[in-house]
This record gives C-alpha cells, structure tokens and sequence, in this order.
C-alpha cells in the first residue's frame, strides 16, 4: 500500500458553513494515490496536549493538492480551524479501503448527512469521469449547515436537499428522499453510496435491504491509531449468517457492504 506520512504547510483554511472549514495542503504523495473512501490521519500540534492524530476523509484532490472538509466537534478540531495559512501539519495517508464502483450503478445514489458528504466527494468525481447517472441525496441540520450542494452539482450531480427544520429542501430526513425515490421503482439498476451519522446508516441500511438495492456504507468510527493496531474503532460484521467477528474501521474498513454490517448491535 502507498501510504505517506507527510510534513506540509497549510495553503488555505476557509468556513464554509456553521462549524465546518475546507483546509487545503500539498501532499503530493497522497494526491496521486487517493482514491474514494480513503482519509488521512491528521496531527494538528503535539505541543498542545493533542496527542492522538485525528481522522479526516480526502474531500478532493487537485495534481499535488489535497483538501479535508471537517467540524468543529471537540478541541482538535476546534484548534485545527484556528490554525492559519502557512502553518504546518503531519498527514499520514492515504489510509483505508475504498468503493467499489466497478458494478457500474444507473444511476449512483449518495446519501450523505451532514459532514459525512465529505466522504462522498470523490465518488462522485470518479462517477461522473464515467458518466455514471449520479444523484446526491445531501441532508442537515439547517440551511446554514448545509454543505457540498455547489461541488456536486458543478460535475453533474443532480441534488436532493433535506433540512431538519425545512429551511431549504424537503423537511425532515434525507432518508425521506431515499425511501420516495426507490418505492417509484424506475431506476434501472441503482446502487446506494452512504455515509453519516449511525442512526442515518442504520435507516439507509434498512431502507435499501427492504427494495434490494446495493448498498456500500463509509463508516466514522473513533480511531486511535488508524494503522490497525490500537483495535478502538472496530464494528461488528457478519461473516456468515449466524457468526459476527469485530472488524477495524481504519484498515478493513471505512467502506463496507451494508447488508454485512450488524446494526443491531453497532
């Protein structure tokens, strides 16, 4: 695996929606062997008692450049959106597995609900480089929440939006928007790409097994280490009907099949 663990210096960090910031670097090694599904782990400052690198998905990559859309969730990432052009980072990646597009899905579904869009920007790339029909289903809390809408709908995505409040888009959830668009039973052959919160998940998981659609999950576990060995980002997944084993996030995962995932019990 080609994986790098990169000293580089920050070219831009921008809000670009309430909580969340676009931070963009060069990291050439990483930029040429992205590929969708894939993340970095991210040490912000060791001198200021962070001392656990943090995961961010690879949200696009541009020749040698590479950008993370991430939250402000806890006191990382809160420093990390402090930190100015010019300052530097550790990155070590790319790192995980990735989707599996090869199926050829008419059309693409992704589902994405809040920050996990960001999980789904190179797919949708990569989808439309084939000129794969794609449709994004991108929900948020809120209008000022929402995030991705003009990337994806600058490469040929047609976009659904869902807003908890109904601020903009459908009121309620992006799932919604999924159940409506498979029960009208007209896609031709449709494969769902998803990532978000777990209780999100868990109802696409359920909602695509219902109508048998093809689903693969990139899932957002807590990591420690990211290499596979620290074992705190596992998830339980089924290996034949009766028997689960606990899989990494970081290294069998992100991406897994829906249908192997146990969400009664993850």
């Amino acid at each position: 695996m080609n994986t790098f663990d990169t000293h580089t210096i920050i070219i831009s960090n921008e809000k670009v929606a309430e909580d969340h910031y676009l931070l963009r670097c060069e990291c050439s090694g990483i930029a040429k062997f992205a590929r969708p599904g894939q993340f970095i782990h991210v040490m912000i400052s060791q001198g200021a008692g962070l001392l656990l690198r943090r995961p961010f998905t690879i949200y696009t990559v541009n020749g040698r450049e590479i950008t993370m859309l991430y939250q402000i969730i806890g006191e990382g990432t809160k420093q990390l959106s402090t930190m100015p052009k010019g300052a530097s980072i550790q990155v070590l990646g790319p790192l995980g597995n990735t989707f599996d597009i090869a199926k050829n899905p008419e059309p693409a579904i992704l589902v994405g609900g809040g920050a996990g869009i960001a999980s789904l920007m190179l797919l949708a790339v990569a989808l439309r480089a084939q000129d794969i029909p794609t449709i994004g289903l991108v929900g948020a809390q809120y209008r000022d929440r929402l995030l991705s809408v003009d990337d994806l709908e600058k490469i040929g995505v047609k976009v659904h939006i869902a807003t908890d409040d109904g601020s903009i888009g459908h009121q309620g959830f992006v799932t919604d928007i999924l159940t409506n668009m498979l029960r009208q039973n007209d896609l031709h052959h449709p494969i769902v790409y998803a990532c978000g919160p777990h209780g999100m998940l868990t109802a696409v998981a359920k909602i695509t097994e219902e109508f048998e659609v093809p689903t693969q999950v990139a899932m957002e576990n807590r990591m420690g280490c990211a290499m596979g060995v620290c074992l705190g980002c596992v998830c339980p997944v089924y290996i034949d009907d009766e028997s689960i084993e606990y899989q990494r996030v970081c290294t069998e995962g992100p991406v897994f099949n829906a249908l192997d995932i146990a969400w009664e019990i993850s």
